[in-house]
């Protein structure tokens, strides 16, 4: 039953003395959840972006290493293999990849050797490797011995399959994705920090509820509970001085149990 604002509510028989909220557990565990799903979505894109996509891009360039070493002994030209400056190499190769299979493709119409062009291409693929990971300098493309070299990576690449090389998006993908789920980590934790913090305060014997800014009011006080936003949990109070606060229902507990306590006594 509703009651004029000018008389004193009547107290529940179980008044007791000051309450306070706590965080609701229901809101906690989901948002845990929330957490540890993101925590993990960056843990493995950290692990992916420093340690399994490197190693998966350095034993692809091993392999393409291989392949362009292998090509350039069949061609003649393996004394001659190794890159002093791989940088302007790759990018002269980058230029005239298109023509370069081009004339691969009109060699094999024609029923020839592609030659130069076959190690030109298999070249560009290993620098190309090279660049995914970081690697495109000379420490890694001036190769002393050739011929040393290829039977060493014959023999690593004789059990083994390979891999299958990385594209220019997979390393910096799993950056963003170790970006993404650390960052939204970090933010959830912030998040519990501020709603833990917080704390509403209610005198069942006056039904006064204190806000944790320090405002506080008593059903005589409300001029009206919007409810409209009841449905995700949110109540808005709105005071005969003009004031309005918007609550958190989830969020604490039993702070929805208080409202509807005060609405019964409000006009």
């Amino acid at each position: 039953m509703t009651e004029n604002a000018n008389t004193a509510p009547t107290p529940p028989a179980d008044a007791v003395g000051t309450q306070t909220t706590k965080l609701n557990r229901t809101w906690v565990v989901k948002t845990s959840i929330y957490l540890v799903v993101l925590l993990g979505l960056g843990i493995w894109g950290l692990v992916d972006g420093l340690i399994v996509y490197p190693e998966r891009g350095r034993n692809a360039a091993s392999f393409l290493e291989k392949e362009y070493l292998s090509q350039a002994e069949e061609a003649g030209l393996l004394l001659r293999a190794g890159v002093q400056d791989p940088r302007a190499e790759y990018d002269r190769l980058r230029a005239a990849e298109t023509e370069i299979r081009q004339r691969i493709a009109q060699a094999q119409s024609e029923q020839r050797s592609p030659g130069q062009n076959a190690v030109e291409l298999t070249r560009l693929e290993w620098l190309t490797a090279l660049s995914r990971i970081g690697a495109l300098d000379a420490q890694h493309t001036a190769i002393p011995d050739p011929s040393a070299r290829l039977t060493e990576l014959q023999t690593e690449w004789a059990s083994r399959k390979p891999p299958k090389p990385l594209s220019a998006f997979d390393i910096p993908s799993q950056w963003l994705i170790a970006l993404a789920g650390l960052g939204l980590s970090a933010w959830i934790v912030v998040l519990f920090g501020a709603v833990a913090r917080k704390k509403f305060r209610y005198e069942p014997a006056t039904m006064r509820l204190t806000l944790p800014g320090g405002k506080s009011f008593t059903p005589a006080d409300i001029a009206e509970l919007d409810k409209r936003q009841w449905h995700k949990f949110f109540v808005t109070v709105r005071l005969k001085d003009g004031k309005n606060y918007k609550l958190d229902l989830l969020r604490y507990t039993p702070l929805e149990a208080w409202v509807l306590e005060m609405e019964k006594h409000t006009d």
